[in-house]
């Protein structure tokens, strides 16, 4: 479970990084911004469904964290599939009601690996409260992790293309909460 609290970790803060880099060039540069309350959105998005439907702490086995990896991926495959399909066009969101329907879903497809990273995250401090300290510093490192990450492979590599690997990655823990 650490594993897979790690690789996500590291998935978000990397995809959060790489999605504002992306906003700045493909967007208007001022509305990189929005990358902060995507996450935040995601974030208590999740953390709201959890606390209505809270399961029990005993009733977490290995296929479903593995589970919860394996939709965080899958979510941030979409986004990178998805995402450029989304037609909208921001210079004309005051002329047709249509484009607020296409910035509502692009927000929604956006935020959705943050949802599913915060309902990892708080998955794993229900699962296990008294190894909380434990979850926090796996979280943080795989965190600063994330945040390295785009810094070292950007020169190699595109925003798209690590934003795959970064999708990938915390695959691997799915395969070894599995195996187990």
């Amino acid at each position: 479970m650490l594993t897979a609290v790690f690789l996500v970790s590291a998935a978000t803060l990397a995809f959060e990084v790489l999605l504002a880099r992306v906003f700045a060039a493909t967007q208007w540069n001022h509305l990189s911004f929005l990358v902060i309350s995507l996450a935040l959105f995601g974030f208590g998005a999740s953390g709201t469904f959890f606390s209505i439907r809270k399961p029990e702490a005993e009733s977490w086995h290995s296929a479903h964290w593995a589970l919860l990896v394996i939709l965080f991926s899958a979510s941030l495959l979409a986004v990178v599939l998805g995402w450029n399909r989304i037609p909208l066009d921001y210079h004309r969101l005051i002329l047709e009601s249509v484009q607020i329907a296409y910035l509502m879903a692009d927000y929604l497809l956006l935020a959705l690996p943050f949802f599913f990273s915060g309902t990892l995250t708080a998955a794993a401090y229900t699962a296990e409260p008294r190894r909380s300290h434990r979850i926090y510093f796996t979280s943080m490192s795989g965190s600063a992790a994330g945040g390295l990450i785009p810094l070292i492979l950007l020169p190699a590599a595109s925003e798209s293309t690590l934003i795959v690997v970064a999708a990938l990655a915390p695959l691997a823990a799915a395969g070894i909460l599995l195996a187990s």
